[in-house]
């Protein structure tokens, strides 16, 4: 079972597993010296656009572990990634398991479902943003 796998698993042992893939992802993705260095210069004085975007593609936990460690600004970091559950399916574990949900029971709806979850979504995210740098800016 892989972490896009529409199944569902009751006992959470699913949801364990990928937690502990993605864990293992992103105690090492940082480690490679010129990746690290990378993501120290776009993540530096950016913590809200880097979590956001971040956690567009691996998620908001796995954003805000693997970002963490390349900030001094963790109250920023934590506002993006935040933030960053809203946008794409993958953005929350929270909305994968929604989903999965959804296929599961719904599965003629499951289209419609992540259309308007992800135009929703991304409104949200993009009113919410514009907010909280308007008020990074004046901090």
């Amino acid at each position: 079972m892989g972490l896009l796998d529409t199944r569902f698993r009751p006992d959470g042992l699913q949801s364990a597993v990928d937690l502990c893939w993605i864990s293992c992802f992103i105690g090492n993705i940082g480690s490679p010296p010129a990746f690290s260095q990378m993501l120290q210069q776009l993540v530096s004085r950016h913590e809200v656009l880097a979590g956001v975007a971040a956690s567009q593609v691996i998620s908001n936990v796995p954003a805000a572990l693997l970002l963490s460690g390349f900030t001094e600004n963790l109250s920023a970091l934590i506002i993006g990634v935040n933030l960053g559950g809203l946008g794409t399916l993958i953005a929350s574990m929270a909305s994968l398991i929604s989903y999965k949900l959804i296929a599961r029971e719904e599965s003629q709806v499951k289209g419609a479902y992540f259309r308007y979850f992800t135009v929703a979504n991304v409104c949200f995210l993009v009113v919410l943003l514009v907010f909280a740098l308007i008020l990074e800016a004046q901090i």
